[in-house]
């Protein structure tokens, strides 16, 4: 974990914290490449770090242009309140690169801030709870389940979700969770990111030799996209392995090695605020729903109906025909009754 007041970046969870005068954390996200130029920037703190350095580190063999990396810098600088002019955290070198000029500690990883989410007061959500419950004793039978839990802003898609993770938690149930969240403006930019946002936290968690492993024989086309998990040389033999291969192989070799990381034990995928995602993403919850191998896979994804409506997203129309063919459920929350609302306030 490295800090650099009043920050800490969680190089485990792959998460920002911001740490408030109260005491308080803050969670604050980035996507995974954007993580990836902030956390490459702070453990080279104090040195210029060229584009073509961040390039070839976190986009090696790929090429991209350069004001990919002007619009990263732009999402750390506006997540960190920075900016160029009289920057805090990061500094501009024109037409060489940039360098991360505030101090930076290392911090215990025993001090670290935990990400599991804890149990609060949810009220009037008991037949949702019993819904995705039952779905996940489905899926503990080897019945893959994906589950749209929908509704506006504010009405606790969220909080469902965390109450239903805290609750397998407590009940040692061995299911392993990963949780990635869309960003707006990112549909279009990142493929996958909230597959890699989630896969990232469970990689450099107790298991994760073991799973890089299993992404290293089954889809090294993904495990090349966390640089930070091989070694450089190895990372230059997987892209001489995958030089070539096509979006279809890329999705077959994740679908794959989802389903041999939940032969392991049961896995848990959440995809948040699915009204911003990306089309690759779209394509992966299909394909995971129409694969026909039994597999202890479960996937909860959540979004706004409303940002939908007027556009032609394909997740609409996946969602539809999912529901229609029994591929997977909607839960739709409503808003509380009075006496919910009551009671969640006394």
């Amino acid at each position: 974990m490295k800090e650099f007041p009043p920050f800490r970046l969680d190089t485990v969870n792959q998460c920002l914290w911001r740490h408030r005068d109260n005491g308080d954390d803050d969670r604050i996200r980035l996507t995974p490449k954007a993580f990836g130029v902030l956390r490459y920037l702070v453990e080279h703190a104090g040195r210029l770090v060229t584009q073509n350095e961040l390039l070839e580190a976190l986009w090696p063999d790929t090429f991209v242009q350069p004001e990919v990396i002007k619009s990263h810098i732009l999402d750390i600088r506006t997540a960190l309140g920075d900016g160029p002019k009289n920057p805090q955290f990061i500094e501009t070198l024109p037409r060489r690169g940039y360098r991360f000029i505030a101090p930076v500690n290392d911090v215990s990883t025993e001090s670290a801030i935990s990400v599991e989410p804890v149990s609060g007061k949810l009220v009037g959500r008991k037949a949702e709870l019993d819904c995705l419950g039952n779905s996940l004793q489905k899926t503990l039978t080897g019945r893959r389940q994906i589950v749209f839990i929908t509704g506006e802003s504010g009405i606790g898609k969220t909080a469902l979700v965390d109450e239903f993770q805290h609750r397998l938690v407590a009940d040692l149930i061995g299911v392993r969770i990963a949780r990635g969240q869309c960003v707006e403006g990112y549909g279009g930019k990142e493929a996958y990111y909230p597959l890699l946002e989630s896969l990232g936290q469970l990689c450099r968690g107790s298991a994760g030799d073991e799973l890089v492993h299993i992404l290293e024989k089954q889809a090294p086309t993904l495990l090349v996209q966390f640089p930070a998990l091989v070694r450089p040389e190895h990372r230059e033999m997987l892209q001489q392995e995958i030089l070539g291969a096509t979006r279809q192989r890329m999705l077959r070799e994740i679908s794959k090695a989802l389903e041999t990381i939940a032969s392991e034990r049961p896995l848990l995928l959440v995809f948040e605020d699915l009204h911003w995602v990306d089309y690759s993403t779209v394509d992966l919850i299909s394909a995971l729903a129409r694969r026909r191998q039994s597999a202890k896979l479960m996937l909860i994804g959540t979004y706004r109906p409303a940002d939908l409506a007027l556009s032609d997203h394909p997740l609409k129309t996946l969602k539809r025909e999912l529901v229609v063919h029994d591929l997977g459920h909607e839960i739709a929350l409503e808003p509380l009754e009075t006496s919910e609302v009551a009671e969640y306030l006394a």
